[in-house]
C-alpha cells in the first residue's frame, strides 16, 4: 500500500479533531458575548470584557483555520473519495488544483495571519490607556489594524496561489523537476505506483509553493519579534505571578509551535509529496496549527473572560453589600479587576493583604514609593 493511501487512514481523525476545535472556538465565542437581560449586568460585564469583540473574532478565526485544513486532504475529492464515492470524475473540478489553490489562500493568506495579528493586538491592547477627553474604541482599533495588516498578506498569497492559472494553465504543476514548478505548484500529479491506482493522473496532493513558504516565515519571523517585545513589557508590568505565568506559557507555546510548524512545512519543499516523509510532516504541521489555536485562545480569551466574569460578580457584590467589604483585614477577599472599563487589563489579586505585600515587595526593591502603597490600599 503506497503512504498516500495509508495516511489517508488519518482522514476521519483529522476531519474529527478539527471540527471538535472549531465547534469548541464557536462555543467559547458565544460565552465570551455579554449575554444579560438587564442593562445593568450587561454594562457591567461589557466594563470588565471591553474587548469582547476582539475576542470573540480571534475564537471565530482561529476555528476556520483549522478547519481550512481539510481543504488540503486529498482523499476527499481524489476519484476514489471517502465522501463522494458515486462522483468519478471528481478530478475533473478540481483539475487545476482549486482546492489546493482556496486552502493556500485561506490558511497562509488570510486565516493563519489574521489570526496571530489580532493575538498581537489583544495583546497590545493591555499595555495601553485611552487619551483623554477622547473617546476611544479598543476593539474598533485592534479589529481594524489586524485586517489592515493582513491585506499585504494576502495578497501575496493570492497571486503565489493563482498565477499558474493565468499562464499555461496547469503546466508548471506538470513540469515537476522545473524552476517554476517549485517556487509557484500548489498541488502536484501522481503515477500509477503513487496513487495505487491504474492509470496515472488520477490522483494529486497539495504542495506549498516556496514562495509562499518564503512570505509566511517572513512575516512569521516579524510577528514572533513584535509578540516577544509585546509580551516583555506586559511580564514587566504585571504585579501578579498567576498573570505572569501565564504570560510566559503563552509565549512559550506561541513560539514552539508556530516555529516548528514554520519549520515543518519548509522541510515539505525538499520532499517528495508521495513518500511517507512529506504525509507525516503535514501531519504534524497540522498538530503545530491545532496546538497553537487551542492554547492561545485558552490563555487569551477563555481564562480571562472567567476571570472578569466572577470580577464582574464580586463587584455587584460589593455594590449591594458595601458595608462588608469596607476592613482591609477582613476574611472575604477583594479582587482587583482583571480588566478595567478602558480595557487595560490589570492585576487580579485575591486581597488586600496580597495587594500591600506585592508593594512591599516592590517598595523594597526601589521601584515603588510610600504614596503609592496607600493610594493602592485606600483603593481597595
Amino acid at each position: 500500500m503506497t503512504p498516500v493511501n495509508v495516511v489517508r487512514g488519518f482522514t476521519y481523525a483529522i476531519i474529527g479533531v478539527s471540527g471538535l476545535i472549531f465547534l469548541y472556538c464557536c462555543i467559547a465565542a458565544a460565552t465570551v458575548v455579554p449575554w444579560r437581560r438587564t442593562k445593568r449586568e450587561s454594562y457591567a460585564i461589557k466594563s470588565f470584557n471591553g474587548y469582547w469583540h476582539a475576542r470573540a473574532l480571534l475564537l471565530l478565526t482561529g476555528g476556520l483555520w483549522v478547519l481550512v485544513q481539510i481543504l488540503r486532504l486529498d482523499s476527499l475529492w481524489t476519484p476514489d473519495s471517502v465522501i463522494l464515492r458515486r462522483r468519478p470524475n471528481v478530478t475533473d473540478w478540481t483539475r487545476h488544483g482549486l482546492l489546493c489553490r482556496l486552502y493556500l489562500t485561506l490558511s497562509l493568506g488570510f486565516l493563519q495571519p489574521l489570526f496571530l495579528l489580532l493575538s498581537l493586538m489583544l495583546c497590545q491592547g493591555t499595555l495601553s490607556r485611552p487619551k483623554k477627553h477622547r473617546r476611544c474604541i479598543p476593539n474598533l482599533k485592534a479589529v481594524s489594524l489586524a485586517f489592515v495588516w493582513t491585506c499585504p498578506i494576502l495578497f501575496l498569497q493570492s497571486v503565489v496561489a493563482w498565477i499558474s492559472i493565468f499562464f499555461n494553465g496547469d503546466k508548471w504543476e506538470s513540469q515537476m523537476h522545473s524552476f517554476l514548478h517549485f517556487f509557484f505548484a500548489t498541488y502536484e500529479f501522481g503515477d500509477a505506483h503513487d496513487c495505487g491506482a491504474q492509470s496515472a493522473n488520477q490522483c494529486a496532493v497539495c504542495i506549498f509553493p516556496a514562495v509562499a513558504d518564503i512570505v509566511s516565515v517572513a512575516f512569521t519571523t516579524l510577528y514572533l519579534l513584535a509578540l516577544w517585545t509585546t509580551t516583555k513589557r506586559m511580564l514587566t508590568a504585571a504585579i501578579n505571578r498567576r498573570i505572569q505565568r501565564r504570560l510566559r506559557i503563552f509565549q512559550f507555546v506561541t513560539i514552539a509551535a508556530l516555529g516548528s510548524g514554520e519549520a515543518l512545512r519548509s522541510v515539505t519543499l525538499v520532499s517528495t509529496p508521495y513518500h511517507w516523509t512529506f504525509q507525516m510532516l503535514w501531519v504534524m504541521y497540522w498538530l503545530s496549527i491545532c496546538l497553537l489555536v487551542c492554547f492561545t485562545t485558552w490563555l487569551l480569551v477563555v481564562q480571562p473572560v472567567r476571570s472578569a466574569k466572577q470580577a464582574a460578580k464580586d463587584h455587584k457584590a460589593w455594590l449591594d453589600e458595601p458595608q462588608e467589604m469596607t476592613t482591609i483585614g477582613s476574611s472575604k477577599t477583594v479582587p482587583l479587576l482583571e480588566e478595567s472599563k478602558d480595557g487595560k487589563q490589570a492585576d487580579n489579586l485575591k486581597s488586600a493583604k496580597d495587594v500591600a505585600s506585592n508593594y512591599n515587595d516592590k517598595k523594597a526593591a526601589g521601584s515603588v514609593d510610600d504614596k503609592t502603597v496607600a493610594d493602592k490600599l485606600n483603593q481597595v
